[in-house]
């Protein structure tokens, strides 16, 4: 893998939702309690995000509502989805206003990665001080924000999250040459961007505990245990990343899907209501996007009472982008995975895609005839959501109590 030695920026707006709310009252966002939440969902709602005020005192978003200490003044602000993305679309117009298009990667509605490598040049000044003139711009908008600095999009990602938005400078940088000093130290492995708690759990017993004893493992030794995983763990650890921004621009969609935190427990035996309307939205999916699946995914969380939960995938009967096979596929995970145990999140994704020609792969078991219909049928339905609202148009169960799509239809990004 090609170092690809780089001037890469990460920059991530701190606390992006609540940072957003503070601006819109007029609040600095380093002196006001506030969490972004939705109070009417009840006590176990999620916490969307919390001011640097709050999280500088120890209190983390995703928490529960009800799990928020006593604080003077807390603002409870309900989140505005439409508000925040016009916020991001700003950000990014900043960006622009530094690099072209191809040099800008949006990586989530908060952070984004920018290749710098050409313009030191143009602009006459270090990388470092371009990415000080990117962040008085954002600041200038009100909003607080940190900047990595890499040879590669790894490190500049790493410097971010470990060094810039934890340390005394909103900026930090991790070079080629700093691997051993500042990369290898890093532990637990979870803070390395890339790994998991449950990846981190299976390295550990491997008693590999930091960066450095992962770079310094053997990478057949990896490659042996994770596959090509392994491979890029290895590159990683020693500071290689041959990701390039400009690469990403039409890439190759691997999944579609969707989840969500239920705002009440769904009894087990009513799951099928709601990963009934998850199937239809990720086929609706496949749909906008002309591609058909080979394999769903799903998983599934239990209450904080309960504990634990499942995550798996089967291999579809076809390809296909049919909302019926996919549902059926859902269930059977369902039925053989799940437990009787309340339910508050769901994850369901369709993977192993390819670009449908138009034509449809029938099972010999399958009615072509039925299958085209209602391939039609869902089509003349996806037109009629894109005219009048995704609402105008849904299945019965919907209106039954535990179905949550009517009410996420009327929400941006499921907030």
């Amino acid at each position: 893998m090609p170092s690809g030695k780089r001037d890469v920026l990460c920059i991530d707006i701190r606390s992006f939702y609540a940072s957003v709310e503070c601006v819109m009252r007029g609040l600095n966002p380093f002196k006001t309690p506030l969490v972004v939440a939705d109070k009417s969902r009840g006590p176990g709602g999620i916490v969307l995000a919390v001011s640097p005020f709050m999280r500088k005192r120890g209190i983390a978003s995703c928490c529960r509502i009800r799990d928020l200490p006593d604080v003077e003044g807390l603002i409870v602000a309900r989140p505005r989805m439409k508000d925040y993305i016009a916020f991001s679309r700003d950000v990014t117009e900043i960006y622009l206003g530094f690099v072209s298009e191809e040099d800008l990667h949006t990586y989530s509605i908060d952070e984004s990665f920018l290749d710098l490598t050409t313009y030191t040049r143009y602009y006459g000044k270090p990388v470092e001080a371009i990415a000080e003139d990117i962040l008085a711009a954002i600041a200038a908008r009100g909003l607080p924000a940190a900047c990595g600095i890499g040879d590669n999009m790894f490190l500049s990602k790493v410097a971010l999250d470990v060094y810039a938005k934890r340390g005394a400078s909103p900026i930090a940088a991790i070079r080629i040459d700093d691997v051993a000093e500042k990369l290898w130290p890093i532990r637990p492995l979870s803070k390395m961007w890339g790994i998991g708690h449950r990846l981190e759990r299976r390295l550990n017993m491997l008693n590999i505990h930091s960066v450095g004893e992962l770079a310094n493992t053997p990478i057949e030794d990896l490659k042996r245990r994770f596959g090509i995983i392994g491979e890029e763990l290895h590159h990683h650890a020693n500071g290689l990343d041959g990701s390039v921004i400009a690469d990403f621009e039409g890439r190759e969609m691997k999944s579609v899907g969707l989840g969500q935190t239920l705002h009440k427990d769904c009894a087990s035996e009513d799951v099928a209501i709601v990963l009934r309307e998850m199937s239809d939205e990720v086929a609706a999916r496949l749909r906008a996007t002309g591609m058909d699946a080979s394999t769903v995914s799903l998983g599934i969380g239990y209450s904080r009472a309960y504990g634990g939960g499942f995550h798996r995938r089967s291999a579809l009967p076809q390809r296909t982008m049919d909302a019926e096979i996919i549902y059926h596929a859902t269930m059977t995970l369902w039925r053989r995975f799940g437990e009787a145990a309340p339910i508050r999140n769901l994850f369901l994704r369709a993977s192993g895609l390819t670009s449908t020609d138009a034509s449809f792969q029938i099972s010999l078991f399958e009615d072509a005839r039925l299958t085209k219909k209602r391939d039609a049928l869902w089509r003349c339905v996806d037109d009629l959501r894109h005219r009048y609202g995704k609402a105008c148009v849904t299945r019965l169960s919907s209106l039954l109590d535990d179905a949550t799509f009517i009410e996420r239809s009327r929400l941006i990004g499921g907030h």
